[in-house]
């Protein structure tokens, strides 16, 4: 029982450990896992899709599919940032908006660097 103890002290110390240096110690999460990839060119402006399978629906319907990748201030995992894709219907006669899907989350792939 006491060797059962012992172990899951340990295990606590060394997560405690990881994850204090992992998140306070510059470059070292990069150095690890990699960077993250960068951020699109048109980060939070709203473009209009025309090629999607979606698009070509909603304009069968008089709609015109706007979409924007949107970088959600610190609602991610520890307060971080998260990326979400986002995706409004406008009418093509009004102009005004129809319809918003809910948000979708776009996660970012970490890139190793050439050694």
């Amino acid at each position: 029982m006491l060797y059962v103890l012992l172990a899951c002290i340990g295990i606590a110390a060394v997560a405690v450990y990881l994850f204090v240096i992992f998140t306070e110690v510059p470059g070292a999460a990069a150095e690890r896992w990699g960077e993250l990839e960068g951020l699109p060119a048109d980060l939070g402006q709203w473009t209009t899709d025309e090629q999607s399978e979606p698009a070509r629906a909603a304009r069968e319907r008089g709609l015109v599919r706007e979409v924007r990748t949107w970088r959600d201030p610190g609602s991610g995992w520890f307060g971080r940032d998260r990326l979400v894709l986002q995706v409004r219907y406008r009418d093509v006669a009004s102009g005004e908006i129809r319809s918003v899907d809910a948000d979708k989350p776009i996660k970012r792939r970490r890139v190793k660097a050439p050694r």
